[in-house]
């Protein structure tokens, strides 16, 4: 009898080698779908004009880029940026003039704006204020009497250091080929096109706030496409729609032939917490106009460093985004949707969208999916119940529910607490322990190995023993249909995720549901009607089905591993030096292996052996990834550039900065100079130290701010802004090193007038304060103590004050420069009670700082900062400038 009993459990029983089945099926869906994301078609060549006169050459696009790549790191103010690339896109556009069809108008403006605004960028209160900064204008003419035009956006400056081929010489090449390709084309559109080449999108965000505040042709925009880059390569994401009009997502649907958008993308960006911006901001905010937001966003790493070349490019790329922004431009401009915005039509609600691996293209609206949530969450709860009720009797129903309870639902959510909790042990301990935080940055595979693999493991174990600790002797169900009970399980774990994603409003919840809609399936597919076993024929095909089912639930899944990955782990690079990133990283890789393989989950305890082979492999796999990350040099975090491998830099602003503080006068009265370094990441501050260590430094003359003897009573520690804002150190030179100091932004009082109100009570002084120098800068205001700033001129109303900690609190403005321009006058109207000025005798009112930053200023380094900047090591992208900083009080 036991005997027997034995061979019947054993008949629900997988081979040990089963959980490697669902592994490598696991590990195949996700290299297909990472594989998704790079493949492109072929871009057109010089061959193809002939045959193919109206469709985008990517060819053609790619010789444009290259000449641009050519000049060089484009900052604002640089001649590469203000002559350079002025004069190379202006031939272009004289070129398309010449070669456009008759019927066809191309209008040309160069503008060159000047403008003030205040804006909050990531937590920090500041007025940009740009001078001079250009913007070039190219308007398509539509047909007669059509109102409402589209507009283009790219900017072709770029940051320090990088040639800015992606970001975005690359999506001025796309527009371009746009402009050549409409320009040439028979019949007008009917809609006016307004292509803008804008030229200080990296100050940040200017010289679009001057078109779309100041300039003519603004003013007929209806709906805009900005072109944008994070990253260097493969396909561009639609990660930000609108506001509202839902329609630009929908005309996104008909036109564009190779998706790749996600609402959970626009989600993310807006949420704040991606170290970037982009125009999409200042023409939502200042235009109030709807548009649509891409950006290529993989290979992360290489963006704004000097890899940000053609050389990590293809014009596959741009072939990619051409033939996709093409089309939706004809569609858009040949329809009717912009004409009812220009009559006053309002488009209201949010959408969501997504694409499944670039094949199809999925568009709702937010009510829609909500609608579609609740059914997907409430008929997959039915059938799995039902699947399960129809086989053992509905009598068994309270056996049912706990087995889904207890071993579905809470050994997943106990499963989830471990793996997040053992991932971030580890990253705790490579940190702490071992200092090898960010192994994975350089080596993408160790983010499975270290994080991907345990959490799996826990997961298995986690319903491995809940079904040996909680399994009941007399339940009724066999093993077989309890697993299927508890896949039920599941299903409501996540049920429970979504439907409260979709009652706060999180659209993303479209991840989960996708998935469950798969899962729905399996139980009517695999459940054993009679009529299936009559053919063997018809029996093959669904299980068929029910491994296909599979498959796409684990393609679906697994892009989103993907995905995050390569928005997170490039950010690392850039987010700061006090946070251990391996904490952000672990956390999203539980989720994500969560979520991938959650359904799998109940499965092991069919397995003979589970934790001898799959979670014994898991582990094993796990150990040899944590030996490699903290033993070998595949753990080190960077990798210089190689023909074998590709770059995955650390990033290094050092500035030499000279320290002036200015006496009544405006004399100099002292001076000091030193290396400020802003902290990148986790490791920057032991690579600076080690240089210079090398380099035969004093490490005592190495300090943070708050370390500094000046820090509590000078503006922001006498240093420019952002070596508070964010991590910094300074190494204090000596007098034979200071900085070459013959070029500056300089202030001046220019007049001085006080008076008092009727009452005697109060006394008010207007400064008129003059900035000379048509250099990059940023002032910080810090009214002294008793006093009141109370109005200025750079803008209508006075904005916030940055504040940073207990001690620092200043008005921050930031100036920008493109061609040079007329001093700025700048006027302050304070306020302090008559009482302190007679118990004090209060002068002076205000203290400024006025930093000037100089890049791309290599022939003006002193020898000794040079050489040193030199001796960085060849994984490190040194970002190198001079900086003044005057410090005055008025």
């Amino acid at each position: 009898m036991k005997s027997k009993q034995k061979t019947t459990s054993n008949l629900h029983w997988w081979p040990w080698y089963g959980g490697w089945g669902m592994l490598v099926l696991l590990a195949l869906c996700g290299t297909a779908s990472y594989l998704s994301f790079f493949h492109l078609p072929p871009a057109l060549t010089d061959s193809d004009l002939g045959r193919l006169p109206y469709a985008f050459n990517g060819a053609r696009a790619w010789n444009t880029l290259v000449a641009l790549d050519a000049l060089g790191p484009k900052p604002v103010g640089s001649t590469a940026n203000e002559i350079g690339a002025v004069k190379l896109l202006e031939r272009e556009f004289t070129l398309i003039n010449a070669t456009k069809h008759a019927v066809q108008e191309v209008l040309y403006e160069k503008q060159l704006t000047s403008g003030a605004y205040g804006i909050n960028f990531f937590g920090s209160s500041m007025t940009s204020v740009y001078r001079n900064v250009q913007n070039l204008i190219v308007r398509l003419a539509g047909q007669e009497g059509v109102a409402g035009a589209l507009m283009l956006n790219c900017h072709y400056d770029s940051v320090a250091s990088s040639p800015g081929a992606s970001d975005d010489c690359g999506s001025c090449a796309v527009m371009l080929e746009i402009l050549r390709v409409l320009s040439r084309g028979s019949e007008r559109p009917r809609h006016p096109i307004v292509f803008l080449f804008n030229g200080a999108e990296e100050t940040p965000l200017q010289a679009s706030h001057g078109f779309i505040t100041q300039h003519r042709w603004a003013q007929e925009v209806r709906a805009f496409l900005n072109l944008e880059s994070v990253g260097s390569g493969g396909k561009e994401l639609l990660f930000q729609s609108g506001p509202q009009h839902p329609w630009l997502v929908e005309a996104y649907a008909r036109a564009v032939r190779h998706p790749f958008a996600h609402a959970i993308g626009e989600e993310i960006f807006q949420s704040g917490f991606i170290p970037s911006d982009t125009d999409f901001r200042i023409f939502r905010d200042f235009g109030h106009i709807p548009g649509l937001d891409f950006a290529h966003i993989f290979n992360g790493y290489r963006y704004h460093t000097r890899y940000d070349s053609v050389e990590y490019l293809s014009p596959a790329v741009l072939q990619n985004t051409g033939d996709n922004v093409l089309s939706l431009v004809r569609l858009l401009t040949s329809g009717e949707y912009l004409e009812r915005i220009a009559e006053g039509e309002r488009s209201v609600g949010k959408s969501v969208f997504f694409d499944f691996l670039g094949l199809f293209f999925v568009n709702c609206s937010e009510k829609q999916a909500a609608i579609m949530n609740v059914l997907v969450a409430f008929l997959g709860l039915l059938v799995g119940f039902w699947s399960t009720l129809r086989n053992v009797g509905s009598q068994h129903w309270r056996a049912v529910t706990t087995e889904s309870l207890i071993h579905g639902f809470c050994a997943t959510l106990v499963g989830a607490g471990a793996a997040v909790g053992f991932n971030l042990g580890i990253a705790f301990l490579v940190d702490r322990l071992f200092q090898r935080s960010m192994a994975w940055f350089s080596t993408y595979t160790l983010t499975v190995g270290l994080y991907c693999l345990p959490a799996m493991a826990l997961l298995f174990i986690a319903h491995r023993e809940f079904h040996r600790l909680f399994q009941r002797k007399d339940t009724p169900l066999p093993l077989s249909l309890a697993v299927k009970t508890r896949l039920t399980g599941v299903y409501l774990f996540w049920s429970v995720i979504m439907i409260g994603a979709t009652i706060a409003g999180i659209r993303s919840a479209y991840v989960i549901s996708v998935l469950l809609a798969c899962m729905a399936l399996i139980p009517l597919i695999s459940e054993p009607y009679p009529w299936h076993f009559k053919s063997k024929i018809v029996s093959t095909v669904l299980s068929g089905i029910w491994l296909l089912l599979h498959t796409v639930a684990l393609l679906w899944t697994t892009q989103f591993f993907h995905i995050f990955a390569n928005i997170f782990i490039p950010i690392a690079g850039r987010s700061g030096a006090n946070d251990n990133p391996d904490f952000l990283i672990a956390t999203v890789t539980a989720a994500c292996s969560l979520l991938v393989c959650s359904f799998m989950l109940p499965w092991i305890n069919l397995l003979r052996n589970p934790y001898s082979s799959t979670i014994g492999t898991l582990m094993a796999l796990f150990l040899i990834s944590l030996l490699l990350a903290i033993a070998t040099p595949l753990g080190f975090a960077y990798r210089e550039a190689t023909q074998q491998q590709s770059p995955k830099v650390q990033r290094i602003l050092a500035q030499h900065t000279l320290r002036q503080w200015h006496d009544s006068n405006g004399a100099v009265r002292t001076d000091d100079a030193g290396y400020l370094f802003r902290l990148w990441d986790r490791h920057n501050e032991a690579t600076i130290r080690e240089v210079i260590s090398s380099d035969g430094g004093n490490a005592g003359s190495i300090f943070k701010p708050s370390e500094m003897g000046d820090c509590t009573s000078e503006v922001f520690c006498g240093l420019p802004a952002s070596a508070v804002r964010f991590s910094s150190l300074w190494f204090a030179q000596p007098k034979s090193n200071h900085p070459d100091a013959v070029e500056m932004v300089k202030l001046s009082l220019e007049s001085r007038n006080n008076t008092t109100t009727k009452d005697g009570s109060v006394v008010r002084s207007r400064l008129a304060l003059n900035l000379t120098g048509s250099y990059q800068s940023s002032i910080l205001v810090r009214p002294r103590r008793n006093v009141t700033l109370t109005a200025w001129n750079l803008t209508p109303v006075l904005p916030p004050q940055l504040t940073v900690g207990d001690n620092h609190k200043a008005y921050y403005v930031i100036i920008t420069h493109g061609l040079p321009s007329q001093p700025l006058q700048l006027v302050l109207d304070l306020e302090q009670s008559a009482t302190d000025v007679a118990s004090a005798a209060q002068i002076p009112l205000v203290d400024i700082s006025v930093t000037t930053n100089f890049w791309e200023y290599h022939e003006h380094f002193m020898p000794a900062f040079s050489k040193f900047i030199q001796s960085f090591p060849p994984w490190a992208h040194v970002v190198p400038s001079v900086s003044i900083v005057n410090l005055y009080s008025f």
